[in-house]
């Protein structure tokens, strides 16, 4: 955050505040967090589940250049408070706020699976373009109603474009977060069956989806991937401008001409591209398609955006290649999962000659279907030559059960590890993927080479 007057946002804001305040401070950071407290900062205090950001706010203004947004019961008799009616809406509008004083283009991203993956090849191919310092992009996974504030809020004059990744799980969630953001820019990546708990199935997850779109500045640019069955749908019901970019389907501007194992060849509206990436998966080079679509309209160039792409090493725990204690291969894949990425890191996998393992986890949020999306996945394991399958959790059993093939199960992660540590050959390739909440990097930060 660029140095602001306190005073200036409690005028502006209309926030009411404590009885001794210190009009002549500024801050130059927000946070949730009050480990991450210093000097001229503001303290937004959000109650949790578990913790209440409110019992941290003494130890914040003790500092009298810091500051505390906190909710209008909050009853201690401190400096330097802000008082609100509800401190998450409020992070939102002050985001809001700090945003609209930047003219620079802003990218929203969504989509089922890949999102985080779009974000970074965009970041990578933009700092090719415009240089790192000028590039804003969502950190790790802070892309929801509390974390995309924080990024928003990160702006600067030195800033010529940021990324700003938005998840979802709950419709009306991408309508907030996009009306803070006023994109310049806004996609859906896919829709696929995540968070599939919380909806009636894939056509409410688009409507969600569509919801990126709401916020779009009229002047901005909404990129459909005509090639998605909700196409016409996010055109007829979400999207109100006039600027349309339409990819994916060799009858619009920009799609993939031809797809193989270790390069893909694009149309774009400046020429041919060829890229070959460095990650493993077809999926990565429809990925890829949509970050083209989105920075031949942010002014890169082929060449930049063939650099960013072929630059892009990959994302911690997305296909990321490392190497087990007795030298196998092992693809961590545990940064999170849902049916269709447990079948697309099958996929990818193919492309080695060895024999492969694959350690299978609890995929979450599926809904009242989630027993039978396991069983169902079986197929798709049994059609990759998968020769050894390991699972752990309640509902990979219900996979290990139906699995024709060598298989065991564990009760814990420890237990995995053991039988690792012990029976891994060195010749093989070891895929790892489950839900994130099912801890799997556990096992592969303990059998990795040290």
């Amino acid at each position: 955050m660029q140095i602001t007057s306190i005073r200036q946002i409690v005028e502006d804001l209309g926030f009411k505040i404590s009885a001794k305040f210190n009009f002549s401070a500024s801050i130059d950071k927000v946070i949730i967090d009050s480990r991450k407290t210093k000097t001229n900062t503001l303290f937004v205090a959000i109650k949790g589940d578990k913790k209440d950001g409110h019992d941290y706010v003494k130890s914040i203004v003790v500092d009298n250049a810091c500051f505390a947004l906190v909710n209008k019961d909050f009853k201690e008799d401190l400096p330097n408070l802000i008082y609100v009616d509800d401190t998450v809406k409020a992070l939102g509008a002050l985001a809001k706020y700090y945003r609209d004083k930047f003219s620079i283009s802003v990218v929203a991203i969504t989509g089922s699976n890949g999102k985080t993956t779009v974000k970074e090849m965009l970041k990578n191919v933009l700092m090719v373009s415009y240089g790192s310092d000028a590039v804003l992009a969502t950190e790790g996974n802070l892309n929801n109603h509390l974390g995309m504030p924080l990024t928003l809020l990160e702006m600067s004059d030195n800033h010529k474009v940021a990324v700003i990744e938005m998840g979802m799980n709950h419709s009306g969630e991408l309508d907030y977060l996009s009306k803070l953001a006023s994109p310049s820019h806004a996609v859906v990546n896919n829709v696929l069956f995540a968070h599939a708990g919380h909806f009636n199935g894939l056509e409410d997850i688009a409507k969600a989806k569509g919801e990126i779109y709401h916020g779009l500045a009229n002047d901005g640019l909404a990129c459909v991937d005509m090639s998605s069955e909700f196409a016409k749908m996010w055109l007829e019901n979400d999207i109100k401008i006039k600027n349309i970019f339409e990819f994916g389907r060799a009858e619009s501007k920009c799609y993939i001409k031809n797809i193989d194992i270790d390069s893909a060849t694009y149309v774009t509206p400046l020429g041919e591209l060829q890229v070959s990436l460095k990650v493993l998966g077809k999926h990565n080079y429809i990925n890829a398609l949509t970050v083209i679509a989105l920075a031949v309209n942010l002014g890169c160039s082929l060449a930049d955006i063939k650099n960013g792409l072929e630059g892009y090493t990959g994302y911690k725990g997305r296909l990321e290649r490392k190497v087990a204690f007795n030298d196998a291969i092992i693809i961590d894949d545990t940064y999170n999962a849902n049916p269709d990425s447990v079948k697309a890191a099958l996929s990818a996998i193919q492309i080695f000659n060895q024999e492969k393992w694959f350690i299978f986890a609890d995929l979450k949020e599926l809904g009242a279907d989630e027993e039978n999306i396991h069983i169902n996945l079986t197929k798709d394991i049994q059609h990759n030559d998968i020769t050894k399958l390991i699972t752990v959790g309640k509902l990979a059993k219900l996979t290990s059960d139906n699995f024709s093939g060598d298989k065991l199960h564990f009760e814990t992660n420890d237990d995995v590890v053991k039988y690792c540590m012990s029976h891994l050959p060195n010749n093989v390739v070891l895929l790892v993927k489950g839900s994130n909440s099912m801890r799997l990097f556990d096992i592969v930060n303990q059998i990795v080479k040290k």
